[in-house]
């Protein structure tokens, strides 16, 4: 009697093979309905990061700091924000969104978020985060407390 084989058959890797194309096709169509997701939460969050940044330096400068969000400066197809010391006229950081992000400033008319040195703004803050039909707003309160809507 000989000793037993040990291994896969050709058939047998050909079907694990298959099977496992169709699982990860199946994946990738799934994440992929969710990118659009992905990248509007993404964006929200890092918008609502740079204004707390904008905060936080301001009370730890003790100078007013400005955030503005734009394209200047910003590779195509991208949004990016910018947190500038206004005293002492320095660039503090700068970032950018995910692409295919739009961001409307809605309240101040001016589209720039001022704090002052003890944390909170000059006018209330409404930042709308878009992408391909769905938006997010981000607001800042008076006394300076950035919510994600």
């Amino acid at each position: 009697m000989l000793a037993e084989e040990k291994g896969f058959t050709l058939a047998e890797m050909l079907v694990a093979i298959s099977v496992l194309g169709i699982l990860l096709a199946a994946t990738a169509v799934g994440l992929g309905t969710l990118a659009p997701q992905f990248d509007l939460d993404n964006g929200t969050r890092k918008v609502a990061m740079a204004l707390n940044q904008g905060r936080v330096q301001a009370i730890t400068r003790g100078h007013t700091m400005v955030v503005t969000f734009g394209t200047n400066d910003c590779p195509a197809g991208r949004v990016c924000f910018t947190i500038t010391d206004d005293v002492a006229d320095e660039r503090v950081a700068t970032d950018q969104l995910p692409l295919h992000i739009t961001v409307s400033v809605v309240t101040p008319a001016d589209g720039a978020a001022t704090f002052t040195p003890l944390g909170t703004v000059t006018v209330p803050v409404a930042v709308t985060v878009s992408n391909s039909g769905h938006s997010r707003g981000v607001t800042v309160g008076l006394i300076g407390e950035v919510q994600i809507q």
